[in-house]
């Protein structure tokens, strides 16, 4: 007779080889759709969907899987989850991220045209040519629908229901081919299954367990919390938490930034920006950045740092490698001309041309040196990020760049330093001359080599 364990691994093969047929079928189902299906459908006339009633019907099953109404859907779920709620919310927050980056590269990759753009389910144009392939209304919904089904069985059919509404309103109002929202559908399903793996979730059946070993993981962290090992994570996870929030907020201030800013016209021939005083500071900042002044920098930098030198030294040309590479890349992906080019600001060329204004080179570089040597140097640290403003600052007046290039330079700059400090941290300057000092201590202690005629 086959042992408990044995016969548990048994079935959980047997369900994973039944999870995967099915989902081979439903692809295939897709592929049916795309050759015998997509066509037809998308040219059908749907005169009854211009009825009031029935607009305000689809409508309301499209709100319910965008940003709209979907985080309410997703709160609701969160309060009925009660003291479970975190579980929930990781599970959700899992499956949103895997399934919102594999939707959207696919969407970018493909390109499918919408149905109410080009009516050719044939077509793909390629790189952000469309957005039609795969649903990402279908791949939310049937997520959600997987994930309440999982945590609530009782709402599992009004879930599964709910799901096809809002996969199938997509198709209706020519949003959509039959095949995106199958395919959108396998997305979501896959990526809730992954995420419900990863986190399992709270039934009748399993919740004493779940409550009791989530009770000894709280004594246990509340333990380690308490330790002088835990009060030190705490503060790198504080700091982490804080460069994390100001990534985000850069990131932010690019996008307003190229939204509002950069297309007010005559920004750049501001009469305060074209003052001699402004124009002789902006080439002063723009000397800074570049060959002719960044080396005395480096040369200072290297002699305030004394005995440790190499160690920044090294720093510094691992990050300028960094910083240089992924800004001429973009440079070259991106294609945006500068203000003195053309006075387009939102316009983008795309890769091999000769605008490279964003993202800002002299902002990078300058960020990130003072992320590195403010590191090794903490007194001038803030000395230094005043110095990387002025200098990403100073391309504004030149026309050199937008203000989105100079933020989003800057983000690369810093990105760029904190990545080579965790290849390469500095070490404390009372380490470094302890060390001296042994070795000193050590060759002193040498005997010294008998006196031969």
């Amino acid at each position: 007779m086959p042992s408990a364990p044995h016969t548990h691994q048994n079935t959980r093969q047997r369900h994973m080889a039944i999870y995967a047929l099915l989902i081979c079928a439903v692809l295939a189902l897709a592929w049916v759709a795309v050759l015998y299906v997509d066509q037809p459908v998308a040219e059908a006339d749907r005169a009854w969907t211009r009825a009031p009633i029935m607009r305000a019907m689809l409508d309301v099953a499209t709100w319910l899987g965008n940003w709209q109404l979907g985080p309410l859907l997703i709160a609701l779920a969160l309060i009925a989850a009660r003291d479970h709620w975190r579980r929930m919310f990781k599970t959700i927050v899992t499956a949103y991220f895997l399934r919102t980056v594999t939707v959207e590269w696919l969407k970018l990759m493909l390109g499918r045209p919408r149905p109410r753009d080009l009516v050719d389910a044939t077509a793909l144009e390629g790189f952000g040519g469309g957005a039609s392939f795969p649903s990402g209304h279908a791949a939310f919904s049937f997520m959600f629908a997987v994930i309440i089904a999982a945590w609530f069985p009782r709402w599992k059919v009004p879930a599964y229901i709910f799901a096809m509404l809002i996969s199938l309103s997509r198709v209706v109002v020519n949003a959509h081919y039959v095949s995106d929202i199958i395919v959108g559908a396998v997305v979501g399903t896959l990526f809730a299954w992954l995420a419900l793996w990863m986190y399992h979730p709270v039934t009748e059946r399993n919740r004493e367990a779940i409550e009791a070993y989530e009770r000894r993981r709280r004594e246990e962290r509340s333990d380690w919390a308490a330790s002088d090992e835990g009060c030190a994570a705490a503060e790198r996870a504080r700091g982490r938490t804080f460069v994390a929030l100001a990534m985000l907020v850069a990131v932010a201030a690019t996008v307003l930034a190229f939204l509002y800013i950069d297309p007010i016209p005559g920004f750049h021939d501001a009469p305060v920006l074209q003052t001699p005083a402004v124009q002789w500071l902006a080439q002063a900042g723009r000397l800074l950045g570049t060959w002719e002044l960044a080396p005395l920098l480096f040369a200072l930098a290297l002699l305030a740092a004394h005995r440790r030198w190499r160690s920044l030294l090294a720093a510094i040309f691992a990050g300028y490698a960094l910083q240089t590479g992924v800004t001429e890349g973009i440079k070259w992906l991106v294609g945006r001309p500068r203000p003195s080019q053309l006075p387009e600001p939102w316009t983008i060329y795309g890769p091999g041309t000769e605008f490279h204004s964003f993202p800002s080179g002299h902002a990078s570089f300058a960020f990130m040196f003072a992320t590195v040597v403010g590191a090794y140097l903490p007194r001038a640290r803030w000395a230094l990020y005043l110095l990387a403003t002025f200098i990403a600052a100073s391309r504004i007046p030149l026309r050199a760049h937008y203000l989105s290039d100079v933020l989003f330079g800057a983000l690369i700059g810093v990105l760029a330093g904190l990545l080579v400090l965790m290849l390469l941290p500095p070490r404390p300057v009372a380490q470094e001359e302890a060390e001296i000092e042994e070795s000193v201590c050590a060759v002193g202690d040498e005997p010294e080599a008998p006196y031969k005629d």
